[in-house]
């Protein structure tokens, strides 16, 4: 099956990302175009984690949004979360709403199985042992999986460690590895 631009529009939003990054798809240029391409095999592939580090505007989601893109050129399904909202659906599973439970459960377990799972806003969370162990446990399950997975936050590569964690930096350590997203932001004009 291959999907056309307007398309793989549609599924990029079904699958949860900001309607900002799909409309820059076509003007993506400079470092972010860069290294998306650079890194494409490597995301598309499966088996990596991934995190992108940086401050805010180099285009770190929008880089991720193209890897979405490129997956679904490739038939490979993706799903976007801000980090603290994936954590937010899961806390739902313990609520009295059988309907509601039923959701999150459905949610994560898209999130376990999908081929490409992007969190963002890695940086926005609590850093609660809560947070910290179901966020390592669902990425356990993916890694058990060969599956791809990218943290974007805006930690400094040197803070990252400790941000994510020690299970999931060594799990990034080997196979996938830290980008430092340093380069000039693409909100200043």
């Amino acid at each position: 099956m291959s999907l056309n631009y307007n398309e793989i529009k549609t599924w990029l939003a079904k699958w949860g990302f900001p309607s900002r990054h799909i409309a820059n798809l076509m003007q993506m240029h400079g470092d972010g175009l860069g290294k998306a391409l650079e890194l494409e095999e490597r995301v598309i592939g499966g088996d990596c984690l991934l995190i992108l580090c940086g401050d805010r505007g180099p285009g770190k989601t929008q880089i991720a949004t193209k890897w979405a893109e490129m997956a679904a050129k490739r038939d490979q399904g993706s799903r976007y979360f801000k980090s603290h909202d994936l954590l937010g659906i899961i806390k739902q599973q313990f609520e009295d709403d059988r309907q509601l439970k039923g959701k999150a459960r459905e949610t994560l377990q898209q999130a376990k199985k999908v081929s490409l799972l992007i969190l963002d806003e890695w940086s926005e969370l609590a850093g609660t042992d809560w947070e910290q162990r179901t966020l390592t446990n669902l990425i356990d399950h993916r890694y058990d999986n060969l599956l791809a997975t990218v943290i974007i936050t805006n930690h400094k590569p040197t803070e990252a460690a400790a941000a994510v964690g020690r299970s999931i930096w060594s799990r990034a350590e080997e196979t996938g590895g830290v980008v430092n997203c340093n380069w000039k932001s693409y909100r200043n004009k």
